[in-house]
């Protein structure tokens, strides 16, 4: 399974950079060992090649005994009996020799690696008529030395750290910026201003943002114009409409009645659809009594209702939104549903919860799914099947949710879920 990839911008630029830094170190390593340690093995094995040959030479003209005695005269340490083989670790020049001293050296020639005493010994063993071993020493890197090569490495990867922090953050902190004003930018709020030292590509997608901006908010005001236009010619003529029925003589009552029901019914529909289209964001947010908007939603009901309500529920909101989205509770539960009707208001940890249940045929899983999309609604029932999509709407906006559930027995239990604070 693959590891997943860091989401934020610093976290992928870091992970280019360690990348980069651990190829920097394997390139390093590779260039080194063939541009200065492989080299370097060459020219010292050439060097003990020819020394071999001098040493042999010398031993066979000359007795063995004399031979070791002159090299020994000479500083260079000799022993018959072969010394300890071993593997220093981290020791890559040895690691070539090693590697190229068979192909090298020749036929019965040897090469041995010692290390201690501070000292990193070479041990050659020339073709000699009896068994002679010559040591190469010299010392190793002081631990000072090695310390520093240390803190040295340790110093440019914190330095190399340092400066991606710094760019990342450079590139991070504006895009940050303009994803918090983003639910703003969407409404037509102007973006923040970008600082000068933001990276140029970042400037440019703040000037789209910003032209995005004028374009949303010079839409919105023709949408309000057009609204209102809309909220004027139509219910003029229904008003008009609906005074020229009462003035008529001579009709029948229940014709009267049924005209009036089906001009107040188009002029709710109409109402909803203005509602819908408007969606609130043009309103302002301020500190609303939730407990008062149920109070005058029910004053406004056409049936009897139980009430379970507290003296106060304050949070920030919009108060004509959740007026209407408490309204278009009550409506549909008293279109839809049957007695017992009941409001209850009540707090749920952070949030403020509304509940409107009914006893009537209720909704399934899916119908109260299908519910929640604009025009859907039952055709026996009438409606504009706006209702519960604006309510949907209205607590997303306050940070909720809406919630259809069962009703025991029977019926539904639409809840609002609405965040105090």
């Amino acid at each position: 399974m693959r590891a997943p990839l860091p989401r934020s911008v610093f976290g992928q630029l870091a992970l280019v950079i360690a990348l980069v830094l651990v190829g920097a170190g394997v390139l390093a390593v590779l260039l080194g060992r063939e541009l200065a340690t492989r080299p370097a093995a060459e020219q010292l094995l050439r060097a003990m090649q020819g020394f071999a040959e001098v040493v042999e030479a010398l031993d066979q003209h000359q007795p063995h005994a004399r031979t070791v005695a002159q090299l020994r005269d000479a500083g260079l340490e000799v022993r018959s009996t072969p010394p300890a083989d071993a593997r220093p670790r981290f020791a890559p020049l040895l690691r070539e020799l090693r590697e190229r001293a068979a192909g090298t050296l020749g036929a019965g020639r040897e090469l041995r690696m010692e290390a201690g005493r501070g000292l990193r010994v070479i041990w050659l063993k020339p073709a000699t008529r009896e068994p002679l071993w010559v040591s190469f020493a010299y010392d190793r890197p002081g631990t000072g030395m090695r310390r520093f090569s240390v803190f040295m490495l340790i110093g440019c990867v914190a330095l190399v750290w340092l400066a991606a922090a710094y760019f990342a953050r450079r590139l991070v902190q504006p895009l940050r910026q303009l994803a918090a004003a983003a639910p703003a930018i969407v409404r037509g709020d102007a973006p923040p201003v970008v600082p000068a030292r933001a990276p140029r590509e970042v400037a440019g997608l703040a000037q789209a943002l910003g032209e995005a901006s004028r374009d949303v908010r010079a839409a919105t005001e023709e949408r309000a114009l057009l609204l209102a236009g809309i909220s004027h010619d139509l219910r003029t003529p229904l008003t008009r409409l609906q005074f020229a029925l009462e003035m008529v003589p001579d009709t029948d009552p229940d014709l009267t009645r049924s005209m009036q029901r089906d001009i107040m019914e188009m002029d709710a529909i109409l109402g909803q659809f203005i509602a819908f289209a408007r969606d609130g964001r043009d309103e302002g947010s301020e500190t609303v009594d939730l407990a008062a908007i149920c109070r005058h939603a029910v004053a406004a009901a056409s049936k009897g209702w139980r009430v379970e309500l507290p003296e106060h529920a304050l949070l920030p909101g919009k108060p004509m939104a959740l007026l209407r989205a408490v309204e278009n509770l009550l409506v549909n539960a008293e279109r839809h549903g049957t007695l017992p009707l009941s409001l209850r208001l009540w707090a749920e940890g952070p949030a403020w919860v509304v509940e409107v249940a009914d006893g009537g045929p209720g909704l399934s899983a899916e119908a109260a799914e299908r519910a929640r999309q604009p025009f859907v609604h039952d055709q026996a029932g009438g409606g504009s099947g706006l209702g519960l999509p604006i309510v949907d709407r209205v607590a997303r906006q306050h940070g909720g949710e809406l919630r259809l559930l069962p009703n025991t027995p029977q019926g539904l239990r639409a809840q609002l879920w609405l965040r105090a604070g």
